[in-house]
């Protein structure tokens, strides 16, 4: 084997244990990711919302990956998953390790990276040196890790909807809620000048959002914090907000949807995503219900994006 051959370590488990087996896998490797993907396919004809919203079709199914430099202890690693699975009340998954041999391994990937154009917004990394176009916003955001770098159908989504948004009204101050890398909040900096707060609930993630600030050069009035959700004092002080960029999950979208009414200034916007399309009626309900009202939809592959607005009342 090359001495820069690179392995490859991966689990299918369930969304609600993939933490448990992140921390299963995690231990001397150099990069751990999570991907979700979904297991089922929508209905044919889909009937109406209120016979089937509460058996919606969910994408409950995630690949835990982790990527090792030296090759993996299987044994090692097959015992931290089954105590994994033990305690998450699964059956133990398969294992998958396999090489990835090739001495410019990195290089390859940072080669299949070109620059993404989304709306105004160009999305790339370090190793793209080409001036962006005029007119076109450049964001400065690194490859690698479970944070996202504007590759997925989710991202461009929320770029569409952040450029739709832009258009209609001005933003004064943004929260980015589980911002990741960050990308979608220096989007918004970078082309309304606007307060941001980004957050997430990952350490880590805070700190590749403070680097990528800090690449692009944004100044103090972009920051990153730690926080669970809307539970978070930093939050409380700087809303209302114009903007909330909300790209997660169904489930946790679903449940936060009164804070989001609440957090919302009058007239204000939120885009929401990190969903596939199939699940719009069990995100929108709850938000509806609190007085939110669909304004646009973005559909980017099987994933969707909502523009949703808080109504200003007479």
């Amino acid at each position: 084997m090359s001495p820069q051959t690179q392995w490859r370590v991966a689990v299918a488990v369930t969304s609600a244990a993939a933490p448990a087996y992140e921390a299963a896998l995690e231990a001397d490797a150099v990069a751990i990711s999570i991907y979700e993907r979904a297991t089922d396919t929508p209905p044919r004809s889909a009937p109406e919302p209120a016979t089937w919203a509460g058996d919606i079709y969910m994408a409950d199914a995630c690949i835990v990956e982790a990527i090792f430099t030296d090759r993996p202890n299987r044994s090692a690693l097959e015992a931290s998953v089954a105590i994994a699975a033990a305690a998450s009340g699964d059956a133990t998954p398969d294992l998958i390790i396999e090489a990835l041999e090739d001495a410019d391994w990195a290089a390859k990937v940072l080669e299949s990276l070109p620059p993404i154009r989304v709306s105004r917004f160009r999305v790339r990394g370090s190793h793209v040196t080409e001036r962006a176009p005029p007119g076109v916003i450049d964001l400065l955001v690194e490859a690698g890790g479970a944070f996202g770098s504007g590759e997925h159908e989710t991202t461009k989504g929320c770029l569409r909807a952040l450029d739709y948004v832009l258009k209609r009204q001005p933003v004064r101050n943004v929260l980015d809620l589980g911002c990741g890398t960050g990308v979608l909040g220096l989007a918004a900096y970078k082309a309304a000048k606007p307060n941001v707060l980004l957050t997430d609930i990952d350490s880590r993630a805070v700190a590749v959002a403070d680097e990528t600030a800090r690449q692009n050069h944004a100044p103090h009035n972009l920051r990153a914090v730690t926080a669970n959700g809307w539970d978070s004092q930093a939050i409380q002080r700087a809303g209302p907000f114009d903007l909330v960029l909300a790209n997660i999950l169904a489930r946790p979208l679903r449940r936060m949807a009164g804070d989001l009414a609440r957090g919302l200034a009058p007239g204000g916007r939120a885009v929401l995503s990190g969903f596939l399309y199939w699940q719009e009626p069990f995100v929108l309900a709850p938000h509806r219900a609190h007085g939110l009202v669909l304004e646009r939809r973005i559909r980017q592959g099987d994933w969707l994006a909502l523009v949703l607005r808080k109504p200003i009342q007479p």
